[in-house]
This record gives C-alpha cells, structure tokens and sequence, in this order.
C-alpha cells in the first residue's frame, strides 16, 4: 500500500478556487474546481465575495475527500497559491469581511491615483511598482476610509487586512497565523523589495497601520497548520504561499535570468527571472520578486495584460459569439486572415507597459464583410500584441534575451491561438504538457519546505512534452502587423484621455 505524503494545493483565483493533490514528484492526482461569483457593482469595479471564496474552498476540499478518500488520508502538506493584489479588511475576532475582497482589476481607485501621482517615484524606487489601481494599496485605503476613516479599528486592534493568501492563512490556521510571503508582499505597494519588509514611510502616504499588516516570509517558510477546519484535519501545515504568477515560474522551474514564462487566464502575465539583483525598468515593467526559499532575495521583471482570456469570456457572454470558449479556434482559424482588423481588449483599462486605466476595449477595420469570425481571430491577436508589447519592453531593458517562452494557462489549449502568439512575438513558443502549472509550483514549494522534494531536482527547465511553435513568418509582414497595433494604441491614447 502507498503511504506517500500527499500535498494538498489550494489554487485561489479570479473566476474558481481549485484543490489540487499532488505527489511528491510534483506529479498532479487530482483536481477539484468551483467557480468564484463576479460581482461588478460600478462600471470599473470589480468584486468577489470573500466568504464564498472560503466556502468555495471547502466545496473542493470535500469533493476530493469524498472522489480520492485514500489520496485525501495522506495529505501532509498544504500550498497555497493566489489572484494577487486582490484586498480583503476583516474583523479580527468574527472573521467577517468589512466590505467585499476588491479584486485586482478593479480601477475605482484611478482618480486618487492620479492625485497622489507626486508619489510615484518613490513608489517605483521603493517597491519597483507604480502607482496604479492594480495594486492593493489604494484598495485597502479605499476600504479603510469607508469604513474606518478615523482608523479607530485599526488603533484598537479590531480588523486586519491583507491579500487572498493571509485570509485563507488565517482562516485554515483557526485564526492563529497572520503572515503573506515575499511575492504577494511585492504587490501592495507597500513592501520595501530591496530589504523585503513593509516600508513605514510608503504605509505613512498611504495612511494604512501597519499592526493590520500580516509578517512578510520566505514562500517556503511554515506558516502554520490547520486548526478547527471541518473539512480537513488539524495538524497539517502550510509550508508554501506564493502568488499564481509567481508560483507559475516555479511551476515552470524558471529559476535563471533569461528563463520566462507567460500564463494565460483572466488575463496574461509575463515574468522574465533576474536572479538575485532587482533590475529597474524604465518601459513599462514592474520590478517583483520571485518565489523566495530562504532570506536571499529573488526577482523578476513582469508585465502585466489585465484581459487575455476574459476578453473571449466577454465574446462568449457578453455578446453570445459562441457556447465553449473552445469554439474560438475553430472560428479564428475559418476567418479572413487578410482582415486587418484590430481589436485592443482595454476591457478593464491597458496594463503593462502603457498604464492606463482610462483607455477602453476598441475595434477597428470593421466592414460590412466582417463577421464574428473576424473579429473573433482580431480578439486573439489584440492579446498576442500585448504580449509583444511586453517581450520588446523586457528586450530593451534584459541583457539576458528571451530565446523561448514557455506558456500555460486555458488559452493555451487553443493551438491556432499558440501558433498566432509565435509569428505575433517572434519566438519559439513552448507550451506545457500540463495547464495547471500555478498549482504545481505552490507544491513544489510546499514539497520543499515539507522536504519531501529536493531543491536540485527542479532547478533545471522542465523537459517539456507539450508542443513548440515557431514563427513562421516573414519580418516584414511581422513588422507590419506590429506597426499598425502600435499606431492604433497612440491614436486612441489621445481619444481616450481626459478631457
């Protein structure tokens, strides 16, 4: 009989909550996945339930208890990975949220942004951010001056913040842990990345206490075990956390500088690993850190598309193209490849490297002979483009050049969709065998510090047995295609700023 520790993954984000089980070899059993409600109160603001995302991950829990009882009975380690930047304030002795977790791409922050924007340099000195709604920051702030704007509750120890991984922390803890790790800390706007702590002045601007602040730790660190759960027992600890994007490049064993990855979901991160040194950027990206397995401090350069595969979500459901997002690769391939329409999916704004949260979703080049087919492959490519965007930005700063890319995430699945992204960027694109590379690196995290795995046996890239795409296409027609994305986004930036 097998009596192999099992780690449990929980796979927090934007549209489900996951639980993955996972072997010691990082090799995944089982999955058990429930939506997450999206809740869009004002145009521009986007929220989730908190509590039902704590009961969305005991839904998963149980089903694997109840589909793999034997899997489930050996579990011995739990990972935690998360959306990040998503914010929630909760009542520290009943557990309840002040007001619903406002997610990461929600912008109803952007006017207070752009009258703090004197803090900006700091900011990016401090934190290797900017200021921008994305970050947690302004959301904490927003919730704080609702509801305690004298900061009473805070100065007597009554509410705590903090992103999706401390509330699920301190909820499976029984309310005993308070502790974020170095990746999720990176996307507050308020973490120091040079010396990985809260930065005190940064927590003055903001005007957010740091007592309602969790500890910051390595991702592999404990940070404790579970206690009064009633859908899993007591004792198991919590030995890795690190934000999906993050917890992806681990998943990817990019451990080098020059390594890269991109996850297509909601949206589309892009993380390029530099080692041990935080290299600023002055196009666009976001200095971050990376998974981090002991005081060294670990970095990389990210940029961020806030919609990749919400933007066929929105064709799908908003406006009834087709009933399976799938259906977009058949639609894409049977259209007019000669179309040139542009279609730049600013659903919730630009991210990385234009910032700008006023821009909106735009097409262009419509005739009477389009049809949904066209517009649909036009969805596609706007999300290739911004993925271009961000690979010039990361060429123009890296002195180790991307060579490849290894992606993951559903849009993968789609194989006209990879093959787009190659002639789109211009590099070899390599997909995984396995979608489901965000939960694979929390476990291996969580492997590491449970010392069921050796960190030498993923220091090197994964032999990959998915599918390489190259791109086979011309320069020119290449740079063509890249010149009228580019000449598109100027002129609308103009149309799009305030007036």
């Amino acid at each position: 009989m097998n009596t192999n520790p099992i780690i449990l993954v929980i796979d927090q984000g934007t549209t489900s909550t996951r639980a993955v089980l996972i072997d010691c070899c990082a090799n995944i059993i089982a999955i058990s996945n429930s939506p997450i409600q999206q809740i869009y109160p004002k145009s521009g603001w986007v929220e989730h339930n908190a509590e039902q995302i704590w009961d969305s991950v005991k839904t998963t829990v149980l089903n694997l208890k109840h589909e793999h009882p034997i899997h489930y009975s050996r579990i011995a380690s739990i990972g935690i990975t998360n959306q990040r930047e998503t914010t929630v304030v909760w009542d520290k002795s009943t557990g309840r949220p002040l007001h619903n977790a406002i997610v990461w791409q929600d912008t109803r922050t952007s006017d207070y942004c752009k009258e703090k924007m004197h803090l900006d340099g700091k900011i990016r000195k401090k934190t290797g951010l900017l200021l921008n709604p994305y970050f947690s920051a302004t959301k904490i702030r927003w919730i704080l001056e609702k509801y305690d704007p004298q900061r009473s509750l805070c100065n007597d120890n009554k509410i705590i913040a903090g992103t999706i991984d401390t509330y699920l922390i301190w909820k499976l803890s029984g309310k005993k842990s308070f502790y974020t790790d170095h990746t999720n800390g990176s996307r507050t706007l308020l973490m120091n990345i040079h010396h990985g702590g809260w930065d005190d002045e940064l927590l003055c601007d903001f005007n957010i206490p740091k007592k309602i602040l969790a500890e910051i730790r390595p991702s592999v660190f404990n940070f404790g075990s579970t206690a009064d759960v009633d859908f899993l027992p007591s004792g198991i600890p919590i030995m890795g956390v690190a934000g999906d994007q993050q917890a992806s490049l681990v998943g990817h064993r990019c451990h080098s500088p020059g390594q890269a990855k991109c996850t297509f979901g909601t949206g589309a991160f892009l993380l390029s690993h530099t080692g041990g040194t935080p290299i600023n950027s002055d196009t666009g990206l976001l200095t971050t850190m990376a998974a981090t397995t002991g005081n060294k401090l670990q970095y990389c350069l990210e940029g961020s598309v806030f919609i990749a595969g919400a933007a066929i979500q929105w064709l799908r459901d908003g406006l009834t193209f087709f009933e399976k997002a799938s259906d977009s690769e058949i639609l894409s391939s049977e259209s007019d490849q000669n179309a040139a329409i542009v279609f730049i999916p600013a659903l919730s704004g630009l991210g990385c490297p234009y910032w700008n949260s006023d821009f909106k979703g735009s097409i262009l080049g419509l005739t009477r002979k389009t049809t949904k087919k066209e517009i649909t492959l036009a969805a596609l490519e706007g999300v290739t483009h911004q993925v271009a965007d961000l690979i010039d930005a990361i060429v123009a700063k890296s002195s180790c050049p991307i060579k490849f890319l290894a992606i993951d995430g559903g849009m993968t699945e789609n194989k006209f969709f990879n093959h787009l992204l190659a002639k789109t960027t211009g590099l070899t694109i390599q997909t995984s065998a396995n979608s489901e590379m965000t939960a694979i690196g929390a476990g291996i995290l969580a492997g590491l510090g449970s010392e069921f795995m050796k960190l030498d046996d993923f220091n090197s890239p994964n032999k990959q047995e998915g599918e390489i795409y190259k791109p086979d296409i011309t320069p020119e027609i290449m740079l063509k295609k890249r010149n009228r994305w580019k000449k598109a986004i100027k002129n609308l930036e103009v149309f799009y700023s305030p007036e």
